[in-house]
């Protein structure tokens, strides 16, 4: 490896991790207030399993994928509020979000839906914790989204800094690890298994060798870790002493491919039941592909009956796309052509997959030596993009996803709130002010 040592230096400057707290209960509590201090749960599609708790279903040990059939008759019996995903409203609330947190900072990722490191200004830089509890309160005023601050010199350290402002409300949803400071004590009471990076990938191997704290990670030789937990694992290291190896990337970087998949609500028995779902998750794959910008240059369409059930059925099938392309109206084709190719009479399919890879950018498509015509398919389906996003909902669709369809995800407790649903908004009463 050499010698490191001059260029391993702690960071000095800082940056914040800025995490939403339980955000799609707190989603789902904008419109309704009177769920503050009430268990609340919201369930994958097709109601299927526990993805968001509220502190006091969280308190009642009801875990993170739980499935809900399991669980059903102890919530009920808790008063608990349930509902089914609205992710419509998720993304909206993001969106405000992130944009509110685009105003204080020089630099910011959007690590996740709910999740963005920011570098902090130079005028935060003499009282991180301060500028972390404005920051805080800040979003609270103008999104009514609760979040916890985490501040430190690196993403790793700023990761565990935000899991105690989350979990120990004396921090009034603060928490720093700066530069100078001993950590010690803080790292010691870190499982390794918490962090950001290690989780259970690594923890098992990491456990039987005497490594079970995030110190005693950050204590162990470069050379060892970076023998048995390669490159990513030593700077992982690395970051736990406050340097940082990971940096705060504004532009995101595009996926290798593109999937799209989902389990039925009910079984589909017809060709033309499954060439309907398979149309509708060209739509959403052929949208993320426009939205970062990239081509497809294969496609794969896969289609299974239950592992529960005998007899079994699954097949794949993929085509590639000469020249690549986003074009809806093309990956619609190619995709209900494989379809065809895989599909067998009698039996109950209950999952289907669309897949997108071999993706290049847009921005720079390849040369054809005989070039075609101009894909007006490509342009209609930016144009498709912009008009459902501009009206809110699927304003333009294939007319075979007209109406109801049986395979559709199950949402018997969805809210139906929408952000530009004032009329639902909670009145308060001006009496007694």
């Amino acid at each position: 490896m050499g010698d490191t040592g001059p260029v391993l230096k702690p960071c000095g400057r800082l940056l914040a991790l800025c995490d939403c707290n339980n955000f799609f209960v707190s989603c789902e509590r904008l419109f309704r207030p009177d769920l503050e201090g009430r268990p609340v749960v919201v369930l994958s599609s097709n109601d299927g399993v526990v993805i968001a708790r509220s502190n006091e279903v969280k308190a009642l040990g009801v875990k993170m994928g739980e499935p809900y059939f399991k669980v059903r008759a102890f919530l009920e019996r808790q008063g608990t509020m349930v509902f089914s995903s609205n992710f419509q409203l998720y993304e909206e609330v993001s969106a405000r979000v992130m944009a509110a947190l685009r105003r204080v900072t020089p630099s910011m990722e959007v690590y996740s839906v709910d999740e963005a490191f920011l570098e902090l200004p130079p005028s935060a830089e003499l009282s991180p914790l301060e500028w972390g509890k404005d920051v805080r309160s800040m979003l609270f005023r103008e999104t009514g989204i609760p979040v916890s601050v985490g501040i430190a010199p690196a993403k790793t350290a700023a990761k565990l800094a935000a899991d105690r402002a989350k979990k120990h409300p004396e921090t009034g949803g603060a928490f720093a690890l700066l530069p100078g400071e001993t950590w010690d004590d803080f790292l010691l009471d870190i499982p390794v298994e918490d962090v950001w990076g290690i989780g259970r990938r690594w923890s098992d191997f990491l456990r039987r060798r005497g490594i079970s704290t995030a110190i005693r990670l950050r204590d162990a030789r470069d050379d060892w870790v970076e023998k048995h937990l390669g490159v990513r694992g030593l700077r992982t290291k690395w970051e736990l002493a406050g340097i940082r190896c990971f940096p705060v990337e504004e532009q995101e970087k595009p996926q290798k491919s593109i999937q799209s998949s989902r389990s039925f609500s009910s079984p589909v028995r017809s060709r033309e039941g499954l060439a309907e779902a398979v149309t509708e998750f060209v739509l959403v794959a052929g949208r993320r592909l426009r939205t970062q910008q990239s081509l497809a240059g294969s496609l794969s369409v896969n289609i299974s009956t239950s592992r529960f059930r005998m007899p079994f059925y699954g097949r794949r099938a993929e085509v590639v796309l000469d020249p690549p392309t986003d074009s809806d109206i093309h990956l619609i084709r190619a995709a209900v052509e494989s379809l065809s190719s895989i599909y067998l009479d009698g039996h109950d399919y209950e999952k289907a997959e669309v897949g997108l890879g071999c993706l290049s950018s847009a921005r720079r498509p390849q040369l054809l030596l005989f070039p075609q015509r101009e894909d007006r398919g490509s342009a209609l389906s930016r144009a498709a993009d912009r008009l459902n996003r501009e009206a809110g909902r699927s304003l333009l669709l294939p007319a075979v996803l007209l109406g109801e369809k049986a395979w559709r995800p199950r949402k018997d407790r969805h809210s139906g709130f929408r952000l530009e649903d004032l009329e639902k908004l909670p009145v308060i009463s001006g009496e007694g002010i």
